[in-house]
């Protein structure tokens, strides 16, 4: 440590670009102020930091004067206050000043003469608010700052207010990282006319965003991670967060609660020119169908370190922009063609699947091969993290070692032989079938009301608690037969009470919110499909939700109503497993098959909610 400094020290230092003093507690402030007159003019960079200077004296720049200093760092210092009007008076021209780890608070800093200012860091103050940027006149002291960062403050929720676009009217990177704040109100950041980057990483108070809270025509790059913030709390955001940033393209959700792919689903909605989103530990357990269709300009995806068992074959097949897939670290126990059928439709360059709890299987003899075979794509970590969990004899051994072939799962297989043995039943098992053919949707209508009329386990609802006794989730295209057919009978003749949506919802508010609300507010859900439903959007989230209210009630819930079949091109996999794992009524024109369409409807509108699934 140095007590004391010769004013002639760095006079003969004539190419001088950077001047550091570090860690030295006992110089003092005047002689340093003495010794920066004889600096060569050449400097440009001053450090001091960690010295622990409580003050420094308001002229100690001054021999800056005509110098090329254009940043200054006095991190990690005690200083209590920066008073720009004195200590930058001679070197106005500043570009970037460095105050962090000082026990500054907002009323502490004076802005002035940093007029040319690119950047200023206060990380790890003591601020509690969001400085005043302006004079009294309204005129910004930081005309040209481009990059503001109040890293780990002790700042409690921010507003509109506090960047108001008229005294940063340059800035494009705001970072609130490590801050203590609780809620971001509506419109925050909207005057901020061009700001790009926000960050906002590990923000674990951060409880509440507003409806408007993102709202940023020039936003491009969000970064929310880390912030263990839970998207499964409906009422702490709206579900058209992100509706109000148009131009964001990288979207940082790491870390954060989501869980549910619906969810999910509908956080992205808008985002349409997204290029990269990192989604690793957000603890999502599925994907819901259709997630990324609209995002065609993703580039790359990560969704490492969740808890995916698969995906639908279609996932990624529309994302031809796609060229990183991170899928590392789930519960990922096969991979088969199907599953990686997209890679030749995208040409994607990067995949990694390491870290997945393999099996060692006859069904993963595909995937095995195709590891070992690949050539135009990059498979990172392959062989060593590519490692078997099941069966227990190859547990812990890499699926590159997995020696079994083609004729060793045939002899394995015992369906070679039971299909042999059944195959002599299928010819009579294709009469039968011929036979009722003709009238198939009239024998499924009875096996329907045959089970719906079985007593089984009840349990008690009250239908007080409900609005309506059915929300009714159709496309456009079938509205003509709901309201001439299933609304006269049912609420004329029945007396029911259906929740129609072109009906009963209100214009101008989200759409989204208001078939959770409905759908909330009806005692069970009738879902009328074709090959339109198929094909609509709307339906498809609607048929999510209702998937929920399953998994909470008992497929009791729901009520399926076949107005046309659905073709194979259009039938997709959310409606295949529906309709396998629950009945469902047919439409049928005639006096007995009509009457009994109409008992079958009725019947499971009044039958009592069964028990809901329990997870074993």
């Amino acid at each position: 440590m140095m007590k004391n400094v010769d004013p002639n020290a760095f006079e003969d230092l004539t190419y001088l670009v950077k001047l550091q003093i570090s860690h030295d507690k006992i110089l003092n402030g005047n002689i340093l102020a003495s010794a920066l007159y004889n600096v060569s003019r050449s400097v440009e960079k001053l450090v001091l930091q960690h010295n622990k200077w409580d003050w420094i004296p308001d002229n100690v720049f001054d021999g800056l004067n005509g110098s090329n200093v254009y940043y200054i760092d006095l991190s990690y210092n005690n200083l209590r206050s920066f008073n720009g009007t004195r200590l930058l008076l001679k070197i106005p021209r500043l570009k970037y000043l460095i105050l962090d780890e000082n026990p500054l608070s907002h009323s502490d800093i004076d802005f002035h003469n940093m007029e040319y200012m690119f950047k200023i860091s206060l990380q790890n103050t003591y601020i509690q608010k969001v400085p005043t940027f302006c004079d009294g006149d309204g005129e910004s002291f930081l005309p040209r700052l481009r990059s503001l960062y109040l890293d780990r403050s002790s700042m409690k929720s921010v507003s509109r207010d506090d960047f108001p676009g008229r005294c940063l009217p340059f800035l494009w990177k705001l970072s609130l990282s490590f801050s203590d704040i609780s809620s971001i109100q509506n419109d925050t950041f909207a005057g901020l006319p061009v700001l790009k980057y926000l960050l906002l990483q590990n923000m674990v108070k951060l409880r509440l965003l507003d409806y408007f809270a993102f709202h940023s025509a020039s936003l491009e790059l969000l970064n929310l991670g880390s912030s263990k913030f839970k998207f499964v709390y409906k009422g702490r955001y709206n579900n058209d967060l992100f509706k109000f940033t148009p131009n964001m393209n990288n979207l940082s959700l790491f870390d954060n609660q989501i869980t549910d792919g619906s969810t999910l689903k509908t956080l992205l909605w808008h985002l349409v020119r997204l290029q990269k989103i990192n989604l690793q530990s957000c603890d999502l357990n599925y994907l819901a169908r259709g997630t990324f269709d609209r995002l065609l300009d993703l580039r790359i995806i990560i969704l490492k370190g969740n808890s995916l068992y698969g995906w639908d074959p279609d996932m990624f097949s529309k994302l031809s922009n796609l060229n990183t897939l991170y899928l590392s670290g789930n519960n990922i126990a096969v991979v088969n063609r199907t599953s990686l059928e997209f890679i030749a439709k995208i040409n994607l360059e990067y995949i990694d699947l390491a870290n997945n709890p393999l099996a060692c299987s006859c069904q993963q003899l595909w995937f095995r091969d195709w590891l070992k075979e690949s050539k135009n794509i990059t498979v990172p970590h392959y062989p060593s993290r590519y490692v078997c969990r099941s069966p227990p004899e190859w547990d812990k051994k890499m699926l590159a070692s997995f020696n079994y072939t083609e004729e060793d799962c045939r002899e394995k297989n015992p369906w070679i032989l039971i299909g042999s043995v059944l195959g002599s039943v299928v010819f009579v098992c294709m009469v039968v079938v011929i036979v009722i053919y003709t009238h198939l949707p009239t024998v499924r209508n009875i096996i329907y009301l045959i089970r719906l009329r079985r007593k089984g386990y009840v349990r008690l609802v009250n239908s007080e608690e409900y609005m309506f006794d059915c929300y009714v989730v159709s496309c456009e295209t079938d509205e003509h037969w709901v309201f001439q057919t299933l609304y006269s009978t049912l609420e004329d003749e029945y007396a029911f009470h259906l929740c129609i949506p072109s009906r009963d919802f209100d214009v101008g508010e989200s759409k989204a919110d208001q078939i959770e609300e409905k759908m909330k507010e009806s005692k069970k859900i009738i879902i009328v499909m074709s090959n339109d439903f198929a094909q609509d959007e709307w339906c498809q989230f609607q048929l999510e939700k209702a998937q929920e209210r399953i998994r909470n009630q008992g497929k009791e819930a729901v009520v399926l109503i076949m107005l046309r079949d659905i073709d194979h091109k259009h039938m997709t996999s959310t409606i295949k497993n529906l309709l396998r794992k629950s009945s469902y009524a047919t439409w049928v024109k005639g006096k007995i098959a009509t009457k009994l369409f109409w008992d079958i409807v009725v019947a499971a509108i009044e039958k009592p909610f069964g028990n809901p699934p329990v997870a074993i």
